[in-house]
């Protein structure tokens, strides 16, 4: 499988060229075009593809219960993917030692050898709206997130720490520590700020956040939880 990305970066559009049996995972929805000798097939559990139990796990986390599958029944096939808002794409090559979390409606797509699988957050995560269970990165092969408006990556190094509030990560490896914290010392100050909970990155690792808030992040219980802290 080779990929490029293009139309950058504020209406990026992924186009992958696949030889046969090559195989893509993918939001629904996710397919701009594609040539003719490509399969497409709903797969029940979404990323993970563990059924009834991955899917549930998925809509905990914010994804979706199904995933669409692309398979190239021939060499040189062609398939365009494109997230539903206006930013950037992100390639995270998965190896041993470079792992990820994926913040909730980051994920795009991934290739052969990607596991994915969903870690359970409890109520921080929740709270910090990245779902119940958050998704992490396995295996070995290429995945991609998707932005809202520009990406900007940090170092963290040891011990280092930085804040962002939730809505903007799009993902961290998972080397990096993350805390949910108080914004402000008072709720006043929080209120009248519009800044509650956000997290904080201690690395070593690398964060990855964009520049716009996603308007899908975080389910209504970890929106509330949110006000009322």
């Amino acid at each position: 499988m080779k990929f490029e990305i293009g139309h950058r970066p504020m209406f990026s559009t992924l186009r992958l060229t696949l030889d046969e049996n090559d195989t893509v995972v993918a939001q629904p929805e996710a397919m701009v075009s594609m040539t003719t000798g490509i399969e497409i097939a709903a797969r029940v559990g979404g990323q993970t593809g563990k059924g009834f139990t991955g899917g549930l796990r998925n809509l905990m986390s914010g994804e979706s219960f199904f995933a669409s599958v692309f398979r190239a029944k021939r060499d040189g096939q062609e398939l365009t993917l494109a997230p539903r808002l206006q930013g950037d794409i992100v390639h995270l090559s998965i190896a041993e030692g470079k792992r990820y979390f994926l913040t909730q409606g980051s994920y795009l797509a991934n290739g052969d050898g990607v596991l994915i699988d969903f870690k359970y957050g409890g109520v921080r995560g929740v709270m910090a709206k990245k779902g119940l269970f958050v998704m992490h990165t396995g295996g070995e092969g290429d995945i991609f997130c998707a932005s809202y408006g520009a990406v900007i990556y940090r170092e963290l190094e040891a011990e280092e720490s930085f804040v962002v509030d939730n809505r903007f990560v799009i993902a961290f490896s998972d080397s990096v520590q993350f805390q949910l914290v108080k914004a402000t010392s008072g709720t006043v100050d929080a209120y009248f700020s519009g800044e509650r909970l956000v997290n904080r990155y201690t690395g070593p690792g690398t964060l990855i956040y964009q520049t716009r808030a996603n308007p899908f992040s975080g389910s209504m219980f970890g929106k509330l939880l949110s006000w009322i802290t």
